[in-house]
C-alpha cells in the first residue's frame, strides 16, 4: 500500500496543532519546506511536530546539503530519529532556491552524487575522506542499528531530471520524482530510475520510488485555481533541465516560466511565474477537481509502480486555514479511496 506524505510550510507558531491534525487525518508523514530566506528554519519546527505526534514520520521536502553540510544534516536528523522514535526523514534535492538566494551555484549533478554519498556515510557511521581528512560523525551508529541500514534515518531523493533521478535511484534510500501528474510523465522518470539500476547491476523491483504531486480537491474551479498556482510554478520551474523530455507547448511553458521566475515570490499564488501558467497547464500539471476526479488520476499515476505519493496542496501565500481546510479534505475523501484500492 502506497504511503501518502503531506508537504507544508515551517511555521512554529503552530505546527505542532498541524502536525497533530496530520497524524489525526491519517496521513503518514508531514515534510516541511526548507528555504531560509523565505520561510523560518525547518529544525524547531521538526522538533515541535515530533513532541505533539507519536507516529508521524516527520522531514523535509526539501533541504539541501550546501548550506546544511552533510554531517550538519546527518547529526540534525539523526538526533531528530532518536527522540522521535524512528521517524524522522531526510528529503534532499540540490536546493536551486536556497542556494541563489545567498548567491552560490547549484551543484551539478556529479557534485550532488557526491554529497548524497557523504551524507550516507555520516548516517551509517562512515568515514568520509575530505581532501585527506578522515571526517566522521562518532556517535553514529545508534546502538540497535546494525551498521548499515538498521536505524538510520532514510534519506529521500527529489528529482526531476534524468541525472538527479539517476544519482536518486543508485544512491538514496528512495526516490521522490518531481515530473508534473501526467502519467506518462510519472511513467518515464519511474522507469529512467529502474533503468539506471538494471545498468548498474542493481535488482529494479527494489526501488522505494514515489511522485511529488500537487493536488487541490473542490468543485469551484476558480478557487482551486488560486490554490495550487504558486506550487504550480514551483514544479512547472523544475523541469527547466528536461524540457527535452517535454512537449512542445509545455516546453515552451516551462521556458516561459523559467525567464520570469522570481526566486522572492517563489511559491506565490500572484508570482510572475504562475500567473502565466494556463487553466490547460494547471489541470494536466496537477491533480485538480472533485474527489472521485483525484482518486481516478492518482490511482493511475500509483499503478505506474508508486511506493509513496507526496501531496503538496494550497500555495505559500494562500491563508492558512484556507490551506489546512483543503489537506483535510484530501485526507477525508481522497486518501481512503487509494487505500481501500
Amino acid at each position: 500500500m502506497p504511503e501518502f506524505y503531506l508537504r507544508s510550510y515551517p511555521l512554529p507558531d503552530d505546527v505542532r496543532a498541524h502536525a497533530a491534525a496530520a497524524e489525526d487525518d491519517g496521513w503518514d508523514g508531514l515534510l516541511l519546506t526548507d528555504t531560509q530566506n523565505l520561510s523560518m528554519d525547518v529544525v524547531g519546527s521538526l522538533y515541535l511536530a515530533a513532541s505533539a505526534t507519536s507516529r508521524l514520520r516527520l522531514g523535509t521536502a526539501v533541504t539541501n546539503l550546501v548550506t546544511r553540510h552533510p554531517a550538519v544534516v546527518a547529526s540534525t536528523f539523526a538526533t531528530l530519529h532518536h527522540v522521535s522514535g524512528g521517524r524522522a526523514h531526510i528529503g534532499v534535492g540540490r536546493g536551486d532556491t536556497a542556494l541563489e538566494l545567498v548567491g552560490i551555484r547549484p551543484p551539478s549533478a556529479h557534485e550532488f552524487e557526491q554529497q548524497i554519498g557523504r551524507l550516507q556515510t555520516y548516517l551509517r557511521g562512515g568515514v568520509v575522506d575530505v581532501e585527506g581528512f578522515g571526517s566522521r560523525i562518532t556517535w553514529l551508529p545508534m546502538a540497535g542499528g546494525d551498521g548499515a541500514d538498521g536505524g538510520k534515518v532514510p534519506v529521500d531523493v527529489f528529482g526531476s531530471g534524468p541525472h538527479v533521478i539517476t544519482a536518486g535511484a543508485l544512491l538514496a534510500d528512495r526516490l521522490t520524482v518531481t515530473v508534473g501528474a501526467e502519467p506518462e510523465r510519472v511513467e518515464w522518470a519511474v522507469q529512467t530510475a529502474r533503468q539506471a539500476r538494471t545498468a548498474a547491476g542493481l535488482d529494479p523491483t527494489a526501488l522505494d520510488v514515489g511522485a511529488f504531486v500537487v493536488v487541490g480537491v473542490g468543485t469551484d474551479e476558480e478557487a482551486l485555481d488560486e490554490l495550487v498556482r504558486g506550487n504550480a510554478g514551483i514544479s512547472a520551474h523544475f523541469q527547466r533541465g528536461s524540457r527535452s523530455s517535454l512537449s512542445a507547448g509545455d516546453a515552451a511553458v516551462v521556458a516561459d516560466v523559467t525567464a520570469h521566475y522570481d526566486t522572492y515570490h517563489h511559491g506565490l499564488e500572484h508570482a510572475a511565474q504562475s500567473e502565466s501558467l494556463s487553466d490547460d497547464f494547471l489541470r494536466r500539471f496537477c491533480v485538480i477537481g472533485s474527489p472521485d476526479e483525484c482518486v481516478e488520476r492518482l490511482r493511475r499515476l500509483i499503478a505506474s509502480g508508486l511506493s509513496h505519493v507526496t501531496i503538496v496542496g494550497g500555495s505559500r501565500d494562500i491563508d492558512p486555514a484556507v490551506r489546512q481546510r483543503s489537506e483535510h479534505l484530501v485526507a477525508k475523501e481522497v486518501l481512503p479511496a487509494l487505500r481501500a484500492g
